[in-house]
């Protein structure tokens, strides 16, 4: 059977993906400590592994679909039914690889979850800060046209002979 692609492909996603997840918690750590430099360094790194990722989902998307031709499986059929046509040791290893696949995708849900908690966090403290500290400034201004525009710190000057 032509399961080799399939099992190298579930591997290295599931190693990307592993990567990511853990690129995640740098660029949390480079936004408290706020360290730029290495922010920037580590939204770089994770580009370059969101394009591996989206290479090898590519890859391992073909090699199902060789796979499913192979075995002249339906389009409706599940992964699990697929797989249970194969040999017992070739079943259970790329059942096994599937799982670790899934595993992988959780971690960089919950990494990202934790990310954007944070980020969201410290956004809404620090407009609570700067609505207390610049009160006129709180809520939304919009133009004699109607569009929401960002409130001015112009102050008016007026002369006159009085």
């Amino acid at each position: 059977m032509k399961t080799s692609t399939l099992k190298r492909t579930l591997r290295a996603e599931a190693r990307t993906l592993k990567d990511f997840a853990e690129l995640q918690k740098g660029l949390q750590q480079a936004i408290s400590k706020r360290q730029w430099t290495e922010l920037n360094g580590e939204i770089d790194s994770l580009r370059v592994l969101a394009d591996r990722i989206e290479a090898l989902e590519e890859e391992r998307i073909e090699a199902y679909r060789v796979l499913k031709s192979s075995l002249q499986a339906g389009d409706q059929e599940s992964f699990s039914q697929i797989v249970a046509r194969l040999p017992a040791d070739e079943r259970d290893e790329l059942l096994g690889l599937y799982r670790h696949l899934k595993a992988a995708v959780i971690r960089v849900k919950a990494s990202a979850g934790l990310l954007n908690y944070y980020v969201q966090s410290m956004s809404d403290a620090l407009r609570q800060i700067l609505e207390e500290l610049f009160p006129h400034r709180k809520g939304k201004m919009y133009s004699r046209s109607g569009k929401p525009r960002e409130p001015g710190d112009e102050s008016i000057m007026l002369y006159g002979n009085a």
